[in-house]
Order: structure tokens, then C-alpha cells, then sequence
């Protein structure tokens, strides 16, 4: 257990369970509570909005459950809301527009309902918006992907975002959007994001060519897609320190063993280096290996 200060409560990592003690409502001067990773259950109780002073409250990795109350909205000083790994239900109240202040908003893994709200676009100080697997329908709405001060995009696990949203932020560091719903081609621009770092656009209906593709981040996940193009011409993909999956595509490449860092015996080429590589294909019919050295 550790109690950082008379205005803060850190209780991470305590196998707590119950709910927030209601000894705490007499505490308003309350600056920080962190209950991350806990089995606390129940329903948020709405005397946290006697904490005018709150700018933190994790609660991930807990039981808690049912609607979030309408009273969070109270906490306008609030800069990182961390709700992720709960049971909560319901549609998000709109008297979170008023929470310009936050700076994170995590609530993935959630039983969410209803789409992205609009107003989250109003809170300009957004750097961080986890929304993997939260319940959350799509689009992203339009004022959400001009945040400029945006630097981790997180969506997964949801429909209705069918087209790529226009990203306006320059510090965009990771920028994950799997397993959405996203089709055509990816545009031009995110691959001039001079930040990113982590692109994951993986399990979506996404087409089209990524030979000129100018520069990748070091960790690009395009798995399960339908896009195409002669990978060998796009030296893009091969640098040392990549991170690249390409994997479940439709895209062409000849081998050669100069090609060291991105599927080195991959192709028709005698690749003496990998020879301990054991590569099976499991169609078609039966192979016989004969004289199989240790």
C-alpha cells in the first residue's frame, strides 16, 4: 500500500476488494486516486464529485460496473480518467463534455454502447484515447482526428469506422486502428507522420498499393488485409530495427539472400544461412523428406 500524500491515494496492485470507501467523501481536498488493478466492484459512487480538486482517477483493472454517473462531469480539473477493464454499461454522459482539462481517457474493455461522442473533439488537451474493445461504435467523429495535441490513438474491436479519418496532429506517436471496419486505400499522409512510431491497421478491408510508400514506422502491423504490391521494390520495410508484418495480403516479392531482414528464404533461392529454417506448407499433397540432417 502506498499513500503518496495527505492528496493523493495510490492503492495499485493491493488485492482490494468492496467498493471506494465512503470515509473518503469526507476528504475533498483529495487531489489523486489510483485504484488501478484491485477486484473492486459496484457502481462509481456520485459523492466522487465532491473531489473538486481530483485530477487523476485510475480505476483500471477492476469489477466496477454499471453506467458511469452523470456527477464524473463535476470533476472539470480532471486530467487523466482511466475507467479500462471494467464491467460498465450504458452510453457515456454528456456532462463529460465538460472535462476540457483531461489530458488521457482510457476505457477500453468495457461494455460501452452508442458511437464516439462528438465532444471529445472539445477536450484540446487530449494526448492519449484508448477506446480498444471499449462497446464504442464508429465514425470517429471529425473534431476527434483534428485533436493536435494527440500522440496515442487506440481503437480496436468495433465497426462503423469505414473510412480513414483525417489525423491532424503532428506529435502522433502510435496510431492503432484494428480490427474496424476500414476499407479503401491508406492514405498518403501517414506515412509523413514524422513521429509515429506504431502503426497497426491490422483486420480491416483495406486495398490498394504501398509501392512508393516514402518512409514506415518501426512498428507497422498490416496484417489481414487486402493490399497489394511488389514488396522487394519498396525498400521501405527493410531496415534492421523494423518491427513489419505484411502477413495475409495479396502482395508479391522475389527473394534474394542480400535481403536479410524481412523474410530472408521467403521465394525460390537456396538460402544456406537459414538452413536450420524448417518452412512446412500445410496444402496440397503429401511430401516425403528423405535424408533429413541434425
Amino acid at each position: 500500500m502506498r499513500v503518496c500524500s495527505p492528496l493523493c491515494r495510490n492503492l495499485v496492485r493491493n488485492y482490494l476488494s468492496g467498493t471506494i470507501p465512503v470515509e473518503w467523501a469526507s476528504m475533498p481536498y483529495i487531489t489523486s486516486i489510483t485504484l488501478s488493478a484491485n477486484n473492486l466492484s459496484g457502481p462509481l459512487p456520485t459523492w466522487l464529485q465532491n473531489f473538486k480538486n481530483l485530477k487523476i482517477l485510475g480505476i483500471e483493472g477492476n469489477q466496477f460496473s454499471g453506467t458511469i454517473p452523470d456527477e464524473l462531469g463535476n470533476l472539470t480539473n480532471l486530467t487523466k480518467l482511466h475507467l479500462a477493464s471494467n464491467k460498465f454499461i450504458g452510453r457515456l454522459p454528456v456532462t463529460l463534455a465538460r472535462l476540457v482539462n483531461l489530458e488521457e481517457f482510457w476505457i477500453s474493455d468495457n461494455n460501452f454502447n452508442g458511437t464516439i461522442p462528438g465532444y471529445i473533439g472539445t477536450w484540446s488537451r487530449l494526448q492519449k484515447l484508448f477506446l480498444h474493445a471499449s462497446g464504442l461504435k464508429g465514425p470517429l467523429p471529425e473534431a476527434v482526428a483534428r485533436l493536435e495535441n494527440l500522440a496515442d490513438l487506440r481503437i480496436s474491436d468495433t465497426t462503423g469506422i469505414n473510412f480513414f479519418p483525417n489525423i491532424s496532429s503532428k506529435v502522433i506517436a502510435t496510431l492503432i486502428l484494428r480490427n474496424v471496419g476500414l476499407s479503401g486505400s491508406v492514405p498518403s499522409y501517414i506515412w509523413n507522420m514524422s513521429k509515429l512510431n506504431r502503426l497497426d491497421l491490422s483486420f480491416n478491408k483495406l486495398t490498394g498499393e504501398l509501392q512508393e510508400v516514402p518512409k514506415a514506422p518501426p512498428h507497422t502491423y498490416l496484417t489481414n488485409n487486402m493490399l497489394s504490391g511488389n514488396v522487394e521494390s519498396a525498400s521501405v520495410y527493410l531496415h534492421s530495427k523494423s518491427v513489419i508484418d505484411l502477413s495475409y495480403n495479396n502482395f508479391s516479392w522475389s527473394s534474394s539472400c542480400r535481403d536479410k531482414r524481412l523474410l530472408p528464404c521467403a521465394g525460390p533461392t537456396n538460402c544456406s544461412k537459414y538452413q536450420r529454417s524448417l518452412h512446412i506448407n500445410c496444402g496440397g499433397g503429401n511430401v516425403q523428406i528423405k535424408n533429413l540432417l541434425r
